[in-house]
C-alpha cells in the first residue's frame, strides 16, 4: 500500500514528537511503502508534486533531513492513500490544494472535512454535553460577560495546534487584563478592548470562549480514536506545573485505562466526525473540579497518539491504524 505523508519537518525540534515518531514507525511495516511530501510543495499547482520515498530502515532522527533529500515528481494518482501531517496554522490554500487532490487519492481524514472542523463552533456541534460551560464569539461584550461571569477563561482558535493558539485570560486586582500564551507568554492589558482585539486578531476572527478548569495541572488525558474505536488513552503532565500539556513542550505521558464514560463519550461524538470523513481523532480531556472528565479539544487529522501509544507499550496499534487504512486506500483517478 502506497502512502503519502504530507508534513512540514523544518517545524518539528526534537525527533521525539509525535510526527517524526509516526514517519519512523510506518516506514517500518511490512505492508506499508512510504512516501514524503513537504507542505511548501503540495502549494505547487499542477498534476504532479515533488516526493521523497521514504525507505523501511528510516528512523525519526532523519525527519529532520527530509527537505534535503533528491525528489522525484509523482501525481496523486500514484498513491492509494494520502496523510494530512502538516501542522496547523495551515497555509493560505493548502486545504484547497488537498481538496484538488483528494479527488484522485482518498485521505486519512477527509480534507472537506477538515476545513469544516476548523469552523470554531464545529467542537460545540459535536460536543458541546460533555464540555466545560463554551462560548463561540467574535463579539467583544459576550467574550467580556463570559469573563466576568467565569473569573478565569480559556481563549481559542481554531487553526493552529500544540497549544499555540490557546490562551488564559484573567483579571488582575488592580483592573487589568491578563493573557497566557505558550508562546507569547503573559501580556497584560489595561482595557478588555485591546485584550479582546488581540485575541480576536482585529475582531477579525471568532473564537471559542472555555471556562478554565484549574485542575488542568494534573494532566490533560488523551484518547486515541479511529472510525469511533478506542486504541488507548494516555495522560500527558506538565513536569514544571504548567497549564499547558502538551508534548511538543516537554510533557510526560503515561498510560491510562480507558473508562466507560470514556467509551461513552466516544459513542456519542466520534459518529458526527465519522459523517465528515474525519476518521482519526485525539481527544483531550481535563479534570472538572468534582473530578469529571471535560472536553477541552477533539483533534483531527494530525495525530501522532497511535504511534506514541505502541511506544508506550500498548502493542498492535500501529497495525491497528494500517488495516483501517486498507479498508479505504484505492487510488481513485488522475488528477484534471
Amino acid at each position: 500500500m502506497k502512502l503519502l505523508c504530507i508534513a512540514n519537518p523544518p517545524a518539528y525540534e526534537h525527533a521525539t514528537t509525535d510526527i517524526p515518531l509516526s514517519y519512523e514507525r510506518l516506514a517500518a511495516h511490512p505492508e506499508i511503502e512510504l512516501f514524503h511530501a513537504d507542505t511548501a510543495a503540495m502549494m505547487v499547482s499542477g498534476q504532479s508534486i515533488d516526493i521523497v520515498p521514504i525507505p523501511p530502515g528510516f528512523t525519526a532522527d532523519e525527519f529532520g533531513q527530509l527537505p534535503k533529500q533528491r525528489p522525484t515528481r509523482m501525481p496523486a494518482d500514484a498513491f492509494h492513500i494520502a496523510f494530512c501531517r502538516t501542522l496547523k496554522p495551515f497555509p493560505d490554500g493548502y486545504l484547497t490544494r488537498l481538496l484538488q487532490w483528494s479527488q484522485s487519492v482518498p485521505f486519512v481524514n477527509n480534507p472537506a472535512g477538515i476545513a469544516r472542523q476548523l469552523d470554531v463552533g464545529f467542537l460545540l456541534e459535536a460536543a458541546s454535553a460533555f464540555t466545560p460551560p463554551t462560548r463561540v464569539t467574535k463579539d467583544e461584550s459576550v467574550a467580556q460577560s463570559f469573563l466576568n461571569t467565569h473569573g478565569t477563561i480559556v481563549v481559542k482558535h481554531s487553526n493552529s495546534c500544540g497549544g499555540r493558539g490557546v490562551y488564559k485570560v484573567s483579571t488582575t486586582t488592580q483592573g487589568a487584563w491578563v493573557t497566557d500564551n505558550v508562546i507569547e507568554q503573559m501580556r497584560v492589558f489595561l482595557s478588555f478592548s485591546d485584550c479582546f482585539h488581540h485575541l480576536s486578531r482585529g475582531g477579525t476572527e471568532a473564537v471559542l470562549l472555555m471556562r478554565y478548569l484549574p485542575r488542568v495541572i494534573e494532566g490533560d488525558k488523551r484518547i486515541v480514536v479511529m472510525d469511533g474505536d478506542i486504541f488507548g488513552a494516555f495522560l500527558r503532565r506538565s513536569p514544571t506545573g504548567h497549564w499547558i500539556q502538551n508534548v511538543s513542550f516537554g510533557s510526560s505521558c503515561d498510560i491510562v485505562p480507558v473508562t466507560d464514560a470514556d467509551r461513552g463519550l466516544v459513542s456519542a461524538t466520534a459518529p458526527y466526525y465519522c459523517d465528515a470523513g474525519i476518521r482519526l481523532l485525539g481527544y483531550d480531556l481535563l479534570l472538572d473540579d468534582d473530578g469529571s472528565w471535560k472536553v477541552s479539544e477533539i483533534n483531527a487529522g494530525n495525530i501522532g497518539g497511535v504511534f506514541r501509544l505502541e511506544s508506550m507499550g500498548v502493542l498492535g496499534t500501529t497495525n491497528r491504524f494500517v488495516e483501517k487504512l486498507q479498508t479505504i486506500a484505492t487510488p481513485k483517478a488522475p488528477l484534471r
